[in-house]
């Protein structure tokens, strides 16, 4: 049977940057895995069209770094206007 993943634990510094993230970037949900990875997703105030996601856009970005997640997220919102 399948289990869900153990929950992780977020930092406080974590928490704090992903709100700042959040806030820089309305429609981008953020979180950390439990691999230390940072991932963004597209939320629902923030939708894709069935032609963007044909062309290629992403609904979910990750990065080593959340800097890293800043320049993917950039890169989605330009690419996908």
């Amino acid at each position: 049977m399948d289990l869900p993943p153990p929950p992780t634990t977020t930092s406080d510094e974590d928490a704090a940057l992903m709100r700042e993230i959040e806030a820089e970037y309305p429609g981008w949900g953020v979180w950390r895995s439990d691999t230390r990875r940072w991932w963004a997703f597209r939320t629902a105030a923030n939708p894709l069209t069935i032609e963007q996601l044909r062309s290629g856009c992403r609904l979910i970005v990750q990065a080593d770094t959340d800097a890293a997640l800043r320049e993917a997220i950039e890169t989605e919102i330009n690419v996908c206007r």
